[in-house]
């Protein structure tokens, strides 16, 4: 309790005085070039990949510079206490467990030779992201986790050491209110699963991806202080891995609070005795969260698509570039789920090549207008219908407004989907206008009817 408070009062002399890190001056050299080398795959998706479907992906990461892997959870607790688990287990705690897929051997038999280097993930529960650590269930995962780390080391080690580089912890530790009371409590767990690992190869560092959250909190004092007293807390080793999600792509922080967040973990992180590197796990994608009465206040505000889609890359760039300013190496959530050309469309990643081909600077051609846009109406309402528009790379979406507001978005970035869209509240005397807008963020000239 003392360490929380006293770190409260360092938060808040920091923001009187208006110094680190609270700053919004971005420094103007880079610790590392702004691009990413690593992904998050969650297991679940991987379950049901054949090796062929593992090869593919591991080639198509070895094309788009991907160096480090990061399993998700691999053992996954749900909300009646139930287990999943993809790997070749022999825990008295899964005696009951759904087993999928060994997605630990897949993963690390694909990557034998390619150089790809791999963290394994460990547990994870439901509940956390309702109650954080205010039940017994984080211990529970975390003492199961602990046990994991001895059991997978014995099982994989010794055929992979060259692959197996690491250890991911999987719980998102935050600064909201289900988290930030009980900082000491989750150091702790974090240190009992660091014994595991000291007790078979020490050398293995351990990476964990936390994340500050402007909304559900206490307030931008309070979570410097939260992550001074937890950092403290945790027994870290010379290389473990502290890997912020910049939290943007999720809409737990605006855009324009980058810089803040950065010079924070840059600060609580010097603070840390051990050589632990800070890295950057900037998320490439949009998640879509519906209106709510408290949308934008307390909670998050509403997006505009309705499915999480990949984020277009002028906000993707702008991410990474305030992240090398800071960090000494950038990850991603996810390449595997939002770039892979075997999972979404091809011209995220040739976008993202062309960027990385020119210096980091990013394409800007316009897409053409959407043409032969049409308005038709029936019992049913008004259809509005037009033609693809044209891109040197790509359409990632259109936009659509009605008279002259938000109406809605037709997405491009997975499937292709009929360029119409049909409003049943709409009459002839509506005005509709159409933009495309491109994996760059380029948008076209508007077209209306």
């Amino acid at each position: 309790m003392f360490t929380s408070i006293r770190n409260f009062f360092v938060a808040l002399l920091a923001f009187i005085m208006g110094v680190a890190p609270f700053s919004s001056q971005m420094p103007e050299e880079r610790k590392c070039n702004p691009e990413f080398n690593g992904t998050f795959l969650q297991s679940w998706e991987s379950s049901t990949w054949s090796d062929e479907r593992w090869a593919e992906e591991v080639d198509n990461m070895l094309v788009d510079g991907i160096e480090y892997l990061i399993l998700q959870d691999v053992a996954n607790m749900d909300a009646n206490g139930s287990w999943t688990v993809y790997y070749d287990e022999s825990l008295s705690a899964f005696d009951n467990a759904v087993n999928g897929s060994d997605v630990v051997g897949s993963a690390l038999k694909a990557c034998k030779g390619s150089g790809i280097k791999v963290f394994i993930g460990l547990t994870m529960c439901d509940s956390f992201w309702l109650v954080g650590n205010f039940t017994g269930d984080y211990e529970l995962i975390c003492d199961v986790a602990s046990d994991m780390v001895r059991d997978i080391h014995a099982r994989y080690y010794k055929d992979y050491p060259t692959e197996f580089y690491g250890w991911y912890f999987t719980p998102e530790i935050n600064n909201m209110i289900n988290c930030a009371p009980l900082m000491g409590k989750m150091a702790k767990g974090i240190n009992n699963v660091i014994d595991a690992i000291n007790e078979t190869e020490k050398s293995l560092p351990l990476l964990i991806s936390p994340f500050t959250a402007d909304y559900l909190s206490f307030g931008k004092v309070a979570a410097y202080a939260d992550w001074l007293t937890f950092f403290e807390k945790v027994n870290w080793r010379d290389g473990d891995i502290i890997a912020p999600q910049d939290a943007v792509g999720a809409d737990w922080i605006e855009e324009s609070e980058l810089v803040r967040i950065w010079e924070m973990y840059s600060a609580a992180v010097d603070k840390i005795d051990a050589d632990v590197k800070l890295w950057a796990n900037v998320e490439n994608f949009d998640i879509a969260i519906g209106p709510g009465p408290f949308a934008g206040t307390i909670l998050r505000g509403e997006t505009e698509n309705i499915e999480s889609v990949t984020a277009t890359l002028d906000r993707f760039t702008k991410q990474m570039d305030i992240a090398s300013r800071y960090c000494e190496n950038i990850i991603t959530f996810s390449y595997s789920h939002y770039y892979s050309k075997s999972m979404v469309k091809p011209f995220y990643i040739e976008t993202y090549h062309d960027y990385v081909a020119n210096g980091y600077v990013l394409e800007s051609q316009a897409p053409t207008a959407p043409a032969n846009l049409t308005k038709s109406a029936d019992e049913n309402g008004v259809k509005i219908a037009w033609d693809e528009s044209t891109d040197n790379f790509g359409i990632a979406y259109y936009r659509v407004t009605k008279n002259g507001e938000f109406f809605t978005r037709i997405e491009n970035y997975k499937w292709d989907y009929p360029l119409e869209v049909t409003d049943s509240q709409g009459t002839e005397n509506d005005v509709y206008a159409i933009v495309a807008c491109d994996a760059a963020g380029n948008f076209s000239a508007c077209a209306e009817v």
